[in-house]
Order: C-alpha cells, then sequence, then structure tokens
C-alpha cells in the first residue's frame, strides 16, 4: 500500500467519526439496553403509523417540557443560530425539535415496513430537475444533516438513486450496534464500517454510486474549522477529503417532515465540487464552508426539524470560556457524543 494511501485510511478513518477500537465484550448492562431496544420496536411496530408518530412526539414533549434533557445546551445553541428570536420562540423550536425527534424513533422502529411503495406513497421530491441532475453525476457524496429523520433519508434515496453506501460509525454497545446496522441494510444499502470505509467509498465512488455522509457534529481539534450560524465551528474533513482526492462532489440534501405525520420532502441542494486549483488543506476547508452553508440555509427554514441538542461549538468554545486560538491536537479522537 502506498504511503498516500496508507495516509488516507488512517485520516478518514479518525476524522469522520469512525471507530478503531476493538469491540469489546458485550456486559450484562449491553444486554439488558438491547433487550429494551428489541421490546420497544416490537411494540412500535404494532401501532398504525399516525399513532406510532403521535407517541414519539409525547416522548420528546416529556424529554423537554419534564425532564429536560440537554435543554441548556440546545437553548444555548438556538441564540447562537437565531441572536433575534425571543427566549419563547427559542424554547418553542426546542420543543418541536425533541418532538420531532420522538417521531424519528418511532420511524426508525418501523423501518423494516418502510419500503418502496412506503416512500412513494409518502416522499416526495421538491425540485425534480435537481434530482435528474444529480442522477448525471458519475459518484458524488450525498451529505445531510442531523435534521427530519437522517435514517429515513438513506432508505428514500437508496430507492430513488439505486446504489447508495452508508458510512456508519459503531455505538458502544455491539450487541445494538449490531441490530441497527441490520435494520439499515434490510433495504439494500451497503455499510462501510471502521474496517472498510476507505476501501468501500473508494469502490463505490469508482462505479459512480452514491455514499451517505452525516457531517454536522463537531469533530474535535481534527476537524476542519468553518463558519456555521456565525461562529466557527469544528466540521468532520472526512468528505471533503474524500472529495478533493477522488475529485468527486458533495451533494447536501435533507428529508423535510411535512406537518406532524410520515409526509416528507427531499430537498436537494446544490453539487459543490472541489476547487482543483487550491492546496489540498484549502480545498478540502473550501468544499467544508461551501456545504456547510447550504445546510445552514435548509435549516434555516425548518429549525425545528433540527437536532440542536449537540454541542455543536465545543471545540471552538462555544460552552465554557471562548478560545481565540486553535485547540492543541488531540491524536486519540473519539466518535462518541458528548
Amino acid at each position: 500500500m502506498s504511503s498516500a494511501r496508507s495516509t488516507l485510511y488512517k485520516s478518514v478513518f479518525h476524522l469522520a467519526g469512525v471507530d478503531m477500537r476493538s469491540e469489546k465484550k458485550p456486559t450484562i448492562l449491553h444486554r439488558i439496553e438491547y433487550a429494551v431496544l428489541r421490546t420497544v420496536i416490537f411494540f412500535a411496530g404494532l401501532l398504525p403509523v399516525r399513532c406510532a408518530l403521535a407517541l414519539g412526539a409525547l416522548l420528546g414533549w416529556a424529554a423537554w417540557r419534564i425532564f429536560g434533557i440537554r435543554k441548556k445546551i440546545v437553548l444555548i445553541n438556538l441564540k447562537q443560530a437565531f441572536p433575534d428570536r425571543s427566549s419563547m420562540e427559542l424554547d418553542l423550536i426546542g420543543l418541536q425539535s425533541y418532538m420531532n425527534s420522538g417521531r424519528f424513533m418511532m420511524e426508525f422502529a418501523r423501518q423494516d415496513r418502510m419500503g418502496e411503495d412506503y416512500i412513494s406513497k409518502h416522499v416526495k421530491i421538491e425540485d425534480t430537475e435537481a434530482l435528474e441532475n444529480l442522477k448525471t453525476i458519475d459518484g458524488a457524496i450525498l451529505l445531510t444533516g442531523h435534521f427530519g429523520n437522517w435514517e429515513l433519508f438513506g432508505i428514500v434515496n437508496s430507492y430513488i438513486l439505486g446504489d447508495m453506501s452508508f458510512l456508519v460509525g459503531r455505538q458502544s454497545n455491539s450487541l445494538v450496534d449490531a441490530y441497527i446496522n441490520r435494520m439499515r441494510s434490510i433495504h439494500g444499502i451497503e455499510l462501510y464500517n471502521r474496517r472498510s470505509a476507505v476501501r468501500g467509498v473508494l469502490k463505490s465512488m469508482k462505479r459512480g454510486g452514491y455514499v451517505c455522509w452525516l457531517s454536522d457534529q463537531d469533530a474535535g481539534t481534527s476537524g476542519v474549522i468553518v463558519d456555521f450560524f456565525g461562529y466557527p465551528a469544528s466540521t468532520p474533513r472526512g468528505a471533503a477529503a474524500f472529495a478533493v482526492k477522488l475529485k468527486v462532489p458533495v451533494v447536501p440534501a435533507v428529508l423535510v417532515r411535512e406537518g406532524k405525520g410520515p409526509d416528507h420532502r427531499l430537498v436537494i441542494g446544490e453539487p459543490v465540487y472541489p476547487d482543483n486549483n487550491l492546496p489540498q488543506e484549502e480545498a478540502e476547508r473550501d468544499i467544508t464552508q461551501k456545504y456547510t452553508r447550504q445546510l445552514e440555509s435548509m435549516i434555516i427554514r425548518k429549525p425545528e426539524l433540527y437536532w440542536w441538542a449537540h454541542r455543536r461549538w465545543k471545540t471552538t468554545g462555544m460552552y465554557g470560556s471562548r478560545k481565540t486560538e486553535k485547540p492543541e491536537m488531540n491524536l486519540e479522537g473519539s466518535d462518541n457524543e458528548e
């Protein structure tokens, strides 16, 4: 293996949030978590879809109004993103975001039922011309964020585009991780884990396929610092690194929920091509900033569908003393959410 290829392997595993640590034997707690997950999914599958979504929304309401889970972080993030909105407006966005997340969880529990007929009935394309243009691209990274239903986003595109792959990280509970990945692969989606990520993406791009990539969470000191809602944010480098290395575009897109039910709308952004005239690091920063800006615009249209509970600006000091200098490099890294 060439040194360039070796460097790419190591950097993408780390920067794209793919955990390279060895798997641990499941503990008793892991087995309990797995049993609870399977039980919840079983009973959620017994409910009519709209009843399941209503139950999910109720759970989200309770998480916000009663338990206040990560509420402080959400409100800090929302205040940064929408400084001109009142506290009441921001609170409502936070509540709606949690209710959407509850609906998302119920949809995930019913994912095995969301086949081609379901997609045809409940998903519309906002811009059919943008979709047709996407189909003409010979290999692309389809980039989304933690917006709407990002798991259903992949399923929708697997039926619309055909050759669809996921780059997935790893849950600490190996039983839960394996089950979630089985759920993801039901619809013919190819999954790339920590062992197969680089080789898989290279193969997918070579055959003209699409790789679905989430790239909107804090990437630590190894990320690319770009602007996100008016404040520097560390952003995963992986998607841009692949785009620059392989000379393929990054296409931002999101799945937008319509109302409170199962209907969605697929929104496809403008393809972002790497600038071949820039040095590699600058080209990666350029493409990262451009797709991040498009994601930001999509979020502004429907902020209540975004998952605001992540510490998006953690590395750049949003939640403590704001750092004015680039943080020291942390060579260990982690794909675990704070």
